[in-house]
């Protein structure tokens, strides 16, 4: 039975009652509350009604921990927001939804490298929506005409710049200083001093020469030199907030993913004019990704069946890739999409992206939950926050704990 729901969505009379589906997710900003309303608007056309389960915060971290209290409650959702190798364990565990019972033939062309994530043992159980670039750095242009300064695209000219906001009570670097967002501007430290196959021999091949080398301990001191150039205010703030800051002119920069592009289109802000997007000094050839990716509940239900099945077939459907990713910051996860009308950031996103596939060099986040498991991304989080708000913590001492979490990884798998 399951083999004949492929078509039903594509079957359903205009008239038939909508069925509810449960999707659980982490998109809480403006700019993601707008692009999630474009996967609900697109799924009232397939008979779909979304019923909202959002849990707030960035990192995805507390939805994934509502999310297990729920299953083993035995009251998991239809869909939920699950991304990077713990795509894999849920699989395992055998909670997923096989989504090649539904087809054999999803529309499209998808990155290799999507097409990995998103199957467990050689079986397709999730459908991908998008793809970020972590990489990027945002600052107002505003700030720097007004101080006549270069547009930065190395670290001293970063800490030159800073030099000057901070005599006119400007904040340089806008941060929020939560346990994921520090981890975020690590792994991009971390990339822009080592570069793309030193990063992955780090976070990915568990590298033991890689785990001590002397470029671990230089994104460290570059992580705590950046400190110096942020607001002391910044506990706890909401990568949003700190995105408004620059938007409003009290910061010049922040470093942060795309979902930052997210939040200024929904405050009608347009890019070139009102903000800029840079790669982070170091990293312009390097595309550091996450992916957003939904998974599907098993349900003995047809109707709840029908509506997953709907669900998927609508996340890869052409026009719902485009105005997702417009609204979102992303670029589709379907390859065979043009990005006419996608701004600059976008088509350099693709671009880099395509480019660091093909030479199999792209660096999969770690802040982000595509390079490890959940756990050991939680152990790597706790300690780079405890440096980055304890200044006596030596940075020899940081890189060894890391080396050790990461070692520990290494000798289980």
């Amino acid at each position: 039975m399951l083999k004949r729901l492929m078509a039903i969505p594509l079957l359903l009379s205009a008239t038939a009652l909508a069925q509810p589906l449960e999707v659980l997710h982490w998109w809480t900003s403006a700019g993601e509350h707008a692009a999630a309303d474009i996967l609900r608007q697109q799924l009232t056309h397939a008979q779909v009604e979304w019923q909202d389960y959002a849990v707030p915060g960035g990192g995805g971290d507390s939805a994934m921990a509502v999310l297990k209290a729920r299953v083993i409650a035995g009251q998991h959702p239809g869909a939920a927001q699950i991304i990077g190798p713990n795509i894999r364990l849920w699989a395992r565990l055998g909670y997923l939804q096989p989504l090649d019972d539904w087809s054999t033939a999803w529309p499209g062309e998808r990155y290799a490298t999507l097409e990995t994530l998103t199957h467990a043992d050689g079986v397709r159980t999730a459908v991908p929506v998008s793809i970020h670039r972590i990489n990027w750095m945002w600052l107002n242009p505003a700030l720097f005409q007004q101080y006549n300064l270069p547009l930065p695209t190395s670290w001293s000219q970063v800490f030159q710049a800073a030099e000057v906001f901070q005599a006119a009570g400007i904040v340089p670097l806008a941060h929020g200083a939560q346990a994921w967002q520090t981890a975020t501007l690590f792994e991009t430290l971390l990339l822009s001093v080592g570069g793309p196959e030193f990063y992955r021999a780090y976070f990915v091949d568990l590298d033991p020469n890689a785990l001590h080398d002397v470029r671990v301990a230089e994104a460290l001191s570059l992580l705590r030199r950046l400190k110096g150039i942020m607001d002391p205010q910044n506990q706890n703030r909401e990568w949003q907030e700190a995105s408004q800051m620059v938007i409003n002119g009290d910061a010049a920069m922040q470093i942060m993913g795309d979902w930052v592009k997210g939040e200024f289109t929904a405050q009608h802000k347009l890019p070139g004019k009102d903000y800029l997007c840079m790669p982070v000094p170091g990293t312009a050839q390097n595309h550091l990704y996450s992916a957003d990716t939904f998974v599907f509940f098993r349900s003995n239900k047809a109707d709840t069946q029908r509506a997953q099945a709907a669900f998927a077939h609508t996340v890869l459907d052409e026009e719902t890739q485009r105005r997702f990713s417009l609204a979102k910051g992303t670029i589709p996860a379907r390859a065979d999409i043009k990005l006419e009308g996608f701004d600059d950031c976008s088509q350099t996103s693709a671009h880099v992206f395509r480019e660091a596939e093909q030479a199999g060099l792209l660096a999969p986040s770690m802040a982000h939950s595509m390079a490890t498991s959940p756990g050991v991304e939680s152990a790597i989080f706790d300690t780079l926050h405890r440096f980055f708000r304890d200044d006596s913590i030596p940075i020899e001492i940081t890189q060894l704990r890391l080396a050790q979490i990461l070692s520990a990884l290494s000798d289980h798998e």
